[in-house]
């Protein structure tokens, strides 16, 4: 497995942030595999990143998150990206269209939802509303509380 596949997205997410920001301050190609350099992470401290392409598990970062364990952490994908930006540019890509396509199956799903609600009598419909009022998270129920029958009766 690759480096950006054994991270987790949010450090792939981070990563290529910080790689956008430029936080990587070296970027040194040691072989065809292996990269080292040094990552300004929060409040500017500067973390030693080793980044070891055929063996990912091998790779090292001294940030608390990763040091002395078999963690691919957010600097080790900034550096990544820094050393092949057509990568980071890539994954860029791919996160917008995942949005673009998660965005328009959403909308898909709502037009079923609301034709769905359209064909329902109106018993079906009261039914429904209390199972999600009464099955549902207790926010829920709160926020409907408080907006339509306290508001309505406390004046």
């Amino acid at each position: 497995m690759g480096l950006l596949n054994l991270a987790t997205y949010a450090s792939v997410w981070r990563g290529y942030e910080y790689y956008s920001n430029k936080n990587v301050i070296t970027c040194i190609k040691q072989s065809d595999s292996e990269i080292k350099g040094m990552v300004c992470g929060n409040g500017q401290k500067h973390y030693e990143v080793f980044i070891d392409l055929e063996h990912p598990r091998k790779s090292k970062c001294n940030c608390p998150h990763a040091n002395g364990k078999r963690i691919i952490c957010k600097h080790m994908i900034a550096l990544y990206f820094a050393a092949y930006p057509n990568a980071a540019k890539k994954y860029y890509e791919d996160v917008i269209k995942y949005q673009e396509e998660e965005e328009k199956r959403q909308e898909e799903l709502e037009y079923k939802v609301i034709d769905y609600v359209h064909k329902l009598k109106k018993s079906e419909l009261e039914q429904l509303l209390l199972q999600v009022l009464f099955d549902g998270p207790e926010w829920q129920y709160e926020r409907f509380i408080h907006e339509n029958i306290e508001c309505k009766f406390s004046k």
